[in-house]
Parts: C-alpha cells; sequence; structure tokens
C-alpha cells in the first residue's frame, strides 16, 4: 500500500509519516517538552545492523553520527552542533523472539557514540571521545513491509561532561531511545544484515511528562523524520 501511495523517491518520508502520526503505535504528542539531547544520522550513511538469526543480539556497527542538538535545554537550546568523526555501535541483549515480522531482544548489551564536537561557541570536544555511553533495557525491530523495518531501542546511559555544560543539562543518568529506519532482506531464522540505514535518532531525556518509552519513541521518529526530509531535500 505504502507503494500506491507515495511517489518513489519520496517513500521513505511517507513511511516514517505514517509512524509519527500513531497509526502503527497510537502514540499521541505529549502536553509539555522535555529537556532532550538528540544525536541525528543523516542519510546516506556509513554502517550496518544486523541481527546472527541464532539468538544473538542486535548489532550496529560503525553507523556515522551527524549532529547533536539541545532541545528544551537551558543553554543553547535549538542550538545544533557538528559531530566530528562520531560512530554509534551498539549490541542489544540476547534475541527473545523472532518472526511474524517483529523481533524482540532483552536487557543487556551495550550502546556508545564517540567522535568529537564542534560547538559554535566554546572549546571543543576532541575526536575520539566518548560522547554516550549506555545499557540496553530492551530492544525490538518491526517490519513495515516493502523491505523496510524500524528498530526502537530503550536505554540508560551517560554522557560527556562537557556536552552536558554546553546545553546547560545536569550530570547523571539519562533515559535513552534509538531509532532507526533502514532496509533488509530476510534470511533463515530470522536474519538480516542491511548497509542502506536511511535515518535514526539516539534521543536522550532528563525528565518526561509521559511515561518514558512513549515519550522517547515519539521523539526519535520525529528527529528520524527531520533526518530523512533533509535527505530527499
Amino acid at each position: 500500500m505504502i507503494k500506491t501511495i507515495c511517489h518513489k523517491s519520496m517513500r521513505y518520508v511517507c513511511v516514517v509519516s505514517l509512524l509519527v502520526g500513531g497509526t502503527m503505535f497510537g502514540l499521541s504528542a505529549p502536553s509539555t517538552m522535555a529537556m532532550e539531547l538528540n544525536f541525528n544520522i543523516v542519510a546516506p550513511t556509513t554502517g550496518s545492523i544486523s541481527y546472527n538469526g541464532t539468538g544473538g543480539g542486535l548489532v550496529g556497527t560503525n553507523i556515522d553520527v551527524d549532529n547533536v542538538v539541545g532541545l528544551g535545554t537551558p543553554a543553547n537550546a535549538n542550538v545544533t552542533s557538528t559531530c566530528l568523526t562520531c560512530t554509534l555501535n551498539f549490541t542489544s541483549g540476547l534475541n527473545t523472539s523472532a518472526g511474524g515480522g517483529a523481533w524482540q531482544f532483552g536487557p543487556g548489551g551495550s550502546i556508545s557514540i564517540t567522535g568529537g564536537v564542534d560547538f559554535s561557541v566554546g572549546s571543543d570536544i576532541a575526536i575520539g571521545s566518548t560522547l554516550l555511553t549506555g545499557t540496553f533495557s530492551s530492544a525490538e525491530v518491526r517490519s513495515l513491509g516493502a523491505g523496510f523495518e524500524v528498530t526502537f531501542g530503550s536505554f540508560t546511559d551517560v554522557k560527556h561532561a562537557d556536552l552536558l555544560s554546553y546545553y546547560g543539562m545536569p550530570t547523571g543518568n539519562y533515559d535513552g531511545s534509538l531509532t532507526m529506519l533502514f532496509d533488509a532482506a530476510i534470511g533463515p531464522g530470522n536474519a538480516f544484515t542491511s548497509a542502506s540505514i536511511f535515518g535514526g535518532s539516539i534521543a536522550n531525556v532528563a525528565a518526561v511528562p509521559l511515561p518514558a518509552g512513549a515519550w522517547l519513541f515519539g521523539s526519535g521518529l520525529l528527529g528520524l523524520y527531520a533526518a530523512i526530509r533533509r535527505k530527499i531535500g
């Protein structure tokens, strides 16, 4: 149905538009905005995402991260900072179920973003720094049909002190979400490997007015939508 509704060059935008509209997950917009820090992945991007089909974790390898922006932050709100050779790497907890166009993964594993940040004012963060590191509480992949898959992971993390300071955010643990759209053929055991990543967002909040999973997932989809719009434009 997506193919019949959407022009080929806009198909990625249409898929995410359906998700953002809540037609698949039943999300509604929050009444207030949380203080948020988002890392964005803009296609075309390097890296891959995979599942081995034998009960391992969901694995993301050397995925290029383009920028970071603070939303509703005490300092430098809505200022986008360029990431310098930043890469996202992750391995979720082990697979707990796979089939019917859905993959579920348990807690554990790790997620990290390493690289540097070019700030508009003040001292930059040096290339090779650890900007974010954390542990998954859950992850899942959903098939959208037409070869598209969307992945969503939730995790707890800590971030580079200079990054938090620039956006005026407190130190400590943060709730995070990972949202990515990619294209993959499914193999034996529901395994897949994809280097066709169309965009993504890693969203972090210090406080949420809604249950953390719903707010972070909705925010991640909006970031993913914006990244794909930039690609098409």
